[in-house]
């Protein structure tokens, strides 16, 4: 190989590694240093809803992500708050006075709902959410389906991990463009291998049980730089 050669591949892939959402992912560090689990210890306390308060001024009160704050409790469009009602407050620990005359509605940001973004990677009713019940905190959705059913790629990616891993049974770990990850698990089989590229609707598994007594279905779970989102912000709207 000339030398002409050997620099313009050396260019080639350097241009390659820059580009590849899966170097760029930081996917094998995020594995290593925050091993993908089902479920977390949930942190945090319950607010009370009162008349006049808004997602947004409980949110600056408590000092939280207004974002993480919809996704945790499940809201829904137009992500509006009921008086009564209760929010888990990550990581809160005392209850705080919201001042809602402090928060003027003409001021709040909106959430941002990418619903649509990712395709259902099966059709079926949702077993259990993300978001916090008792202490625990749930980092995916588990999605009825039947077993032996086909799962489909949310959207484009390259796969990052096939294999076992525990509490998930057999996994499929998929990186998207922006650093956004999707997991697939509880499978029965598995269809593709680590490298592959992959195309939205392409089947890249079978649908398998949660246990040898629990129902088939399949644990879906999205993460955008390694943190657990809820994957109905990500997912068309039923």
């Amino acid at each position: 190989m000339s030398c002409f050669a050997r620099i313009t591949l050396a260019l080639l892939v350097a241009m390659v590694s820059v580009a590849c959402p899966l170097r760029n992912s930081e996917l094998s560090r995020s594995l290593q240093g925050t091993p993908l689990t089902r479920t977390r210890a949930a942190t945090g306390l319950y607010h009370h809803v009162k008349s006049g308060e808004t997602l947004y001024g409980i949110a600056r009160v408590y000092n939280v992500n207004r974002q993480e704050l919809a996704e945790v409790n499940n809201l829904t469009p137009p992500f509006l708050i009921k008086v009564g009602g209760k929010l888990f407050i990550p990581g809160a620990t005392r209850i705080k006075s919201v001042q809602a005359a402090r928060f003027q509605t003409s001021e709040e940001p909106e959430v941002e709902d990418l619903a649509g973004l990712l395709a259902w990677p099966v059709k079926g009713k949702i077993l259990s959410n993300f978001g916090v019940r008792g202490k625990t905190h749930y980092n995916g959705i588990r999605i009825k389906a039947l077993e032996g059913a086909g799962v489909r790629c949310a959207d484009d990616g390259i796969v990052g991990h096939v294999g076992r891993l525990a509490g998930l049974g057999n996994v499929i770990l998929i990186e998207h463009a922006n650093r956004l990850l999707t997991v697939y698990a509880l499978l029965k089989e598995t269809k593709v291998k680590r490298g592959w590229n992959v195309k939205g609707g392409e089947i890249i598994a079978t649908v398998g049980r949660s246990g040898r007594a629990g129902p088939s279905c399949l644990y879906f779970e999205v993460r955008s730089r390694s943190k657990p989102r809820n994957p109905l912000f990500f997912l068309k709207r039923k």
